[in-house]
């Protein structure tokens, strides 16, 4: 955004109108896609977790069903000594055979009564393959249990009698039947001699977990045991592996008494699916109206941006010297109400410049008259400059020399405006103090104090010579032939420190303290009295020429006078060489 204001009004509008209502568009589009996802899974969560504790009940009664009718023919006295005559039969071949088969068949029977599950069938197999079923009519005939013996086998742990063995299903692509059907084990040992007696085979229809899962209108439900591997799942054109891999939403709750777990996972398609094809539909639907806007935007942006490009090119014709260029009033906007602005103000940068015009005209009048004046103080001098000579040749040195020192005064007030140098300027005083001896009639020392360093150093000509008036007009009252003044400059910390020091009547206390806050304040307009004009100038003339840090300040000496310190900052001060060099 730092880098807009480069490109034109035209190109602002634009990217303004793209910013500022396609992107919070987009962005709040998005914002509101992905809440209504956000929601919708929870929603779905916790509807996945309310049909899974329902699935789970059923599935833990039905493992309790398990549980019991293994726990059966394990702790129940009575069926342990048929299930011993039982372990090495081969046949019904006596009696006692035919007496344990039947007694093991009224078990089952006890034991269906109790579960009441008709999608479990059970049968008792011993190391001789001979089997006892609980039911005579069950999907499974004969054959195929003894089949299904056959196949599983080989999977059962006989030492590991104190858990359920899940034995999955049967692969048997003979017989389709086989694999419809899920198998448990239970090997049974003697819990006396922990012999082996027989294994115990549960057999769970495939219609119970197809009538359990069946139940479930999307998603998929997935049965699976303590190693992660699948036990049983609901109907699914992916296979369990895919569905996981592309789960969105997953619901997990443990089957007690199994180590099993259920989980419930819905698809990205079937959880978004809608939301997003509703989202896709919407975007499309508003691209339209988005190029619509685009192309709304575009034509209302050069409306709006022509009267301004008017100004523009009428402002650049002013500014290639058309002062007549005016600028369309037409209507009551914005543009309208700056183009009457901007005329009037065309109407007085005319008259300005006709005033100007004027002004310099009058100037130049002024200035030939400045050059005639310049004729009488030239008169004035040659005149001076005559009787100097005249005086000379009569060896009147004494006044010669006042001549000489007027002359040098009257010269250095004609080019008043040109800048000076200490050494100079301490000429002057010099030359100001010999004359101001002659019109009081005192004997008056000047003592110059200026390093070799700081002569060469630029500044106003003419600035203390107030200074030294002041110090000769009001310092001096008394009569008295030692009145001296002395200027001394010296550098300190980063100022050049100029003090013009007399041994005069000095300044009461409170006088001078008024006139130091006068001084340090940046208003010196007011003066208040026509005798601080003298230092008002001076230090005037200072901050113009120096700087706001350019300071005055009086003090009392020790010789009974006043000391004027003015303190000019070093890095402002030029010498007279550098300044011909600029």
């Amino acid at each position: 955004m730092r880098h807009l204001p480069r490109y034109s009004f035209y190109t602002r509008i634009q990217v303004s109108f793209l910013m500022l209502i396609l992107l919070p568009t987009i962005f709040i589009s998005f914002l509101s896609y992905t809440i209504t996802q956000n929601n919708v899974k929870d929603k779905i969560q916790l509807s996945n977790q309310s049909v899974l504790k329902v699935v789970a009940m059923d599935i833990g009664k039905m493992i309790d069903d398990l549980a019991y009718a293994s726990s059966f023919f394990v702790q129940d006295r009575q069926a342990l000594e048929p299930l011993r005559g039982f372990r090495t039969i081969d046949g019904i071949r006596s009696s006692q055979d035919d007496s344990n088969y039947h007694q093991i068949k009224d078990f089952f029977g006890q034991i269906n009564v109790k579960t009441m599950n008709t999608d479990l069938f059970m049968f008792i197999a011993n190391d001789n393959d001979f089997i006892v079923e609980s039911l005579e009519n069950w999907t499974l005939s004969p054959q195929q249990i003894e089949e299904s013996w056959r196949h599983i086998k080989d999977r059962v742990n006989p030492d590991n009698p104190k858990v359920l063995q899940w034995l999955g299903t049967i692969h048997d692509q003979a017989d389709e039947q086989l694999q419809d059907n899920y198998f448990i084990a239970r090997a049974l040992r003697d819990p006396v001699d922990n012999r082996y007696l027989a294994t115990l085979v549960i057999v769970i229809s495939s219609g119970y977990f197809e009538k359990l899962f069946g139940q479930i209108p999307s998603g998929q439900l997935t049965l699976i045991d303590g190693n992660g591997d699948r036990i049983a799942s609901g109907p699914s054109e992916a296979s369990s592996e895919t569905v996981l891999s592309q789960a969105e939403v997953k619901n997990e709750v443990p089957i007690p008494k199994s180590g099993w777990s259920l989980q419930y996972v819905n698809s990205k398609k079937e959880v978004t699916g809608q939301i997003s094809r509703t989202f896709y539909i919407s975007v499309l639907v508003a691209i339209p109206f988005f190029v619509i806007f685009l192309l709304l935007s575009f034509y209302m942006a050069k409306r709006l941006h022509r009267p301004i490009r008017r100004l523009q090119a009428g402002v650049k014709q002013f500014g290639n010297g058309n002062r007549n260029i005016r600028f369309q009033e037409d209507g009551r906007d914005e543009i309208a109400e700056l183009g009457r602005t901007l005329n009037h103000m065309l109407d007085q940068i005319n008259a300005l410049i006709a005033d100007i015009e004027q002004e310099q005209e009058q100037k130049r009048v002024l200035e030939l008259q400045t050059l005639y004046a310049q004729i009488r103080p030239h008169f004035l001098l040659n005149t001076l400059n005559s009787i100097k000579c005249s005086l000379v040749l009569q060896d009147d040195w004494q006044h010669s020399q006042k001549i000489d020192s007027l002359m040098s005064l009257l010269r250095a007030y004609l080019k008043f405006n040109e800048s000076s140098t200490f050494r100079l300027e301490g000429k002057l005083l010099a030359h100001y103090v010999d004359i101001m001896q002659m019109r009081s009639d005192r004997q008056m020392a000047f003592v110059f104090d200026v390093p070799e360093g700081e002569l060469e150093l630029e500044l106003p000509k003419l600035l203390l010579q107030p200074i030294v008036e002041n110090a000769i007009v009001h310092g001096f009252t008394e009569e008295g032939d030692n009145h001296c003044i002395e200027l001394s400059v010296r550098r300190e910390e980063g100022f050049l420190r100029v003090e013009i020091k007399d041994n005069g009547d000095g300044m009461d206390e409170e006088k001078r303290c008024m006139l130091n806050d006068w001084l340090g304040s940046s208003d010196l307009d007011s003066t208040g009295s026509s005798q601080r004009v003298g230092i008002v100038n001076v230090l005037k003339r200072m901050r113009m020429t120096y700087g706001a840090e350019a300071s005055m300040e009086l003090l009392a000496n020790k010789a009974g006078g006043l000391t004027v310190r003015l303190m000019i900052p070093s890095e402002r001060m030029t010498t007279h060489d550098e300044s011909n060099a600029r």
